[in-house]
């Protein structure tokens, strides 16, 4: 992933909280959405990933305010294609 725009994020956390954070995060850019959360062995909180594109302004197809909604909202599976991920 060599786009400068694309962050990962990894929320770390009890699971229920971890993966609501990661949603939120996803829905507010243009993004891979959440992950499923990871497990280490012995260790209680999970991480769950998100990769987002933070360099694109909502008419750009990127980040969205909360409460918009409608067909130019960005769709997770277009995101993972346009973020160049797996």
């Amino acid at each position: 992933m060599d786009d400068e725009n694309v962050i990962r994020v990894e929320v770390r956390g009890h699971e229920t909280a971890a993966v609501a954070a990661a949603e939120r995060i996803a829905e507010l850019f243009l993004s891979s959405g959440a992950g499923r959360p990871q497990r280490t062995p012995g260790i209680e909180a999970v991480v769950v990933v998100v990769h987002a594109d933070v360099g694109r302004g909502p008419g750009e197809g990127g980040y969205t305010e909360p409460d918009e909604d409608g067909p130019d909202r960005p769709s997770v599976g277009n995101a993972r294609h346009v973020l160049r991920l797996p």
